[in-house]
C-alpha cells in the first residue's frame, strides 16, 4: 500500500514536495520513481517474502525510498537511528539483512548493503515502473509489514509486528482525527522513524499529499521551524520542554502552528509556556505502539486540565480498574486498560511479555488514570511511578513538577530505592548547570512527603525515545554506585 500511496499522489501532483530538509527538496514524482527503481534493485537480492530487514539509514529520503521499496517486494522492515545499536537489534529482530548509511561499526553475520548517494545513482539504471516483477504479488491485510521495537520505561525491548491491515487502519483513523487537516500540510517530528509515532506521521502526511519535513542537526530547531514553515509539530512533553529552553527570545513561530503532544500529558506551567511562545493550538494525544491512537483533545476544550490526555476515540475502549480488578466509575483513579480496532494481539516472539500485558482482549499499559463523565482521559503516570513511602502514596511526576520549578534545575526524576536499612526511601536525581542551593529542594520534599529525600546530582536523566524517565535504570545506577 505504501508505495502505491506515493504513486497515487505523484500521478496527481508530481511536482509537489513530499520530503524536505533544510537543504534539499524531493517531489512526489522523485519519490515514486526511486521507490520503483529500488524495488527492481531489491529483486536482484533474492530476499524471500517475509524476510526481516534492519535499516540504519540517516538520510530521510534514502530511508523512505528503501522502506517503501522493501514493502513493495514483501520484506518486513524495522529502523534504528543508532549505529551502535545495530548488532543487538539484528539479533533481537532476527534480521536477515542490514541496510545502513555507513559500514557497520562491528562485524555482523548477515548480508550488508550501504545506502548512500552513490547507491541512489545506481538506481538510475533500473525501470521506472512496477510492471513485470514481484511487486505484482497478491497483497493481503494479514501481510507482515513493519516491526517496531518498544521498551516503555523499563528498558526491556519488546517487538510489535504490524500487518498491512493494521497500518492501513491506523492511517485511516489518523485522518479521521483531523490532526493533519491543513491546506498545505508541512509536518515535522523529533520522534524517530523507528518509533510508531515517527512512522505513522509520515504515512498520514503523505496520505493527504503533505510535505514531511526533517530537522538537520547542523541548525537549531528554531531555525528548522522557521525555514521549513512547519504547521504541525509532533513531539513529547520532555522534548517540548527542551525546545522551549533553547528558543531565542525573538523567535516567531508559524502563525498556524499546531503542536501535537504525545507520550505524556502536559503540566500546567509547561502548557502555559508553550501557549505563550509557540502556539495556542495545542493538541494532546494518548496511545501506544501496542494500541495505536486512543485519545486526542485540544487543550482549550479540556479546560487546560493537567494530566488531560484527550477525548477517547470512538474506535477505542478505555476502562479504569481498582487494585481488586473492579471497573471504577468516571472520575476515579485506577489502572488503565485498553481495547480497540488498532490493538495488536501481543508481542512478537515473546509469549511471557504478551501474557503479562495482553489479557482477555485488553492491553494493560501500566498507566494510572481516570476517565471523566465527558470522556476525557487523564493519565497521572505509570503504576510504577506511584511511590509508596511509609504507607503514603505519591506520584513521581507531581514531585518532579515541583522540583523543575526551582531555579537552576534543568531536569529531574523522583524514584524509590532502598536506603541503608533496606527500607524504601525517596530519591531525586537532578541535572543542573551550576551549583545549587539545595535548601529549596529539601523544603519541597519535607512539605510534600513529610520527610527529606536523598538528592543525587547526575549528568543526565535516562529516558527512552519518547522522553519518558527510565526509573529502573536510575535504581540500577544507584545500586551499582553503592556496590563500587
Amino acid at each position: 500500500m505504501f508505495e502505491r500511496l506515493i504513486a497515487f499522489q505523484a500521478s496527481q501532483r508530481p511536482h509537489a514536495i513530499a520530503i524536505e530538509t533544510a537543504l534539499q527538496q524531493f517531489t512526489y514524482s522523485d519519490l515514486a520513481v526511486d521507490i520503483a527503481r529500488c524495488a527492481h534493485w531489491l529483486t536482484g537480492l533474492d530476499l524471500p517474502v517475509g524476510a526481516r530487514a534492519l535499516l540504519n539509514v540517516q538520510h530521510p529520503y534514502l530511508h523512505w525510498v528503501l522502506t517503501f521499496g522493501l514493502e513493495a517486494v514483501g520484506v518486513v522492515t524495522a529502523s534504528t537511528a543508532a549505529a551502535q545499536a545495530v548488532p543487538g537489534d539484528l539479533t533481537l529482530l532476527k534480521a536477515e539483512v542490514l541496510f545502513s548509511g555507513e559500514p557497520p561499526l562491528a562485524p555482523i553475520d548477515v548480508p550488508h548493503h550501504v545506502i548512500d548517494a552513490a547507491w541512489l545513482r545506481t538506481l538510475e539504471a533500473y525501470p521506472l515502473t512496477y510492471a513485470g516483477f514481484a511487486a505484482e504479488r497478491r497483497r493481503t491485510l494479514d501481510d507482515p509489514c513493519r516491526i517496531v521495537v518498544t521498551s516503555g520505561t523499563t528498558g526491556a525491548p519488546k517487538k510489535i509486528l504490524l500487518t498491512r491491515g493494521m497500518i492501513d487502519r491506523r492511517t485511516t483513523n489518523s485522518l479521521l482525527s483531523k490532526v493533519f487537516a491543513k491546506p498545505n500540510l508541512r509536518a515535522i517530528s523529533n520522534i524517530g522513524v523507528g518509533s510508531i509515532g515517527g512512522f505513522m506521521l509520515a504515512l498520514a502526511c503523505w496520505a493527504l499529499g503533505g510535505t514531511l519535513c526533517h530537522h538537520d542537526d547542523s541548525i537549531s530547531w528554531a531555525e528548522s521551524l522557521t525555514r521549513l514553515k512547519i504547521d504541525v509539530f509532533l513531539l513529547a512533553p520532555y522534548h517540548l520542554q527542551q525546545l522551549l529552553r533553547a528558543l531565542p527570545d525573538d523567535f516567531v513561530p508559524h502563525p498556524d502552528l499546531t503542536l501535537c503532544i504525545g507520550g505524556g500529558s502536559l503540566s500546567k506551567p509547561l502548557a502555559a509556556d508553550a501557549r505563550q511562545r509557540l502556539s495556542r493550538n495545542i493538541l494532546v494525544s494518548y496511545g501506544a505502539t501496542e494500541t495505536g491512537s486512543v485519545a486526542l483533545g485540544h487543550l482549550e476544550l479540556m479546560a487546560g486540565g493537567e494530566d488531560a490526555a484527550g477525548f477517547v476515540f470512538p474506535w477505542a475502549d478505555v476502562q479504569v480498574l481498582s487494585p481488586e480488578g473492579r471497573v471504577l466509575p468516571p472520575g476515579q483513579i485506577g489502572e488503565i486498560r485498553i481495547r480497540g480496532d488498532e490493538l495488536v494481539d501481543g508481542y512478537l516472539d515473546n509469549p511471557e511479555g504478551s501474557e503479562a500485558r495482553f489479557r482477555d482482549g485488553w492491553f494493560w499499559p501500566g498507566d494510572l488514570g481516570a476517565v471523566s463523565a465527558a470522556g476525557v482521559l487523564q493519565v497521572m503516570g505509570r503504576t510504577d511511578d506511584l511511590m509508596n513511602i511509609g504507607g503514603s502514596k505519591f506520584l513521581a511526576g507531581r514531585l518532579e513538577a515541583l522540583v523543575l520549578r526551582v531555579d537552576g534545575v534543568l531536569d529531574a526524576a523522583a524514584f524509590v530505592a532502598p536506603d541503608e536499612q533496606q527500607l524504601d526511601a525517596p530519591h531525586v536525581a537532578y541535572v543542573a548547570n551550576d551549583e545549587l542551593d539545595l535548601t529549596p529542594l529539601r523544603m519541597i520534599f519535607t512539605q510534600a512527603l513529610g520527610r527529606e529525600a536523598r538528592l543525587l546530582r547526575v549528568l543526565e536523566i535516562p529516558r527512552n525515545a519518547m522522553g519518558k524517565i527510565q526509573r529502573d535504570v536510575l535504581r540500577g545506577q544507584l545500586s551499582d554506585s553503592k556496590a563500587a
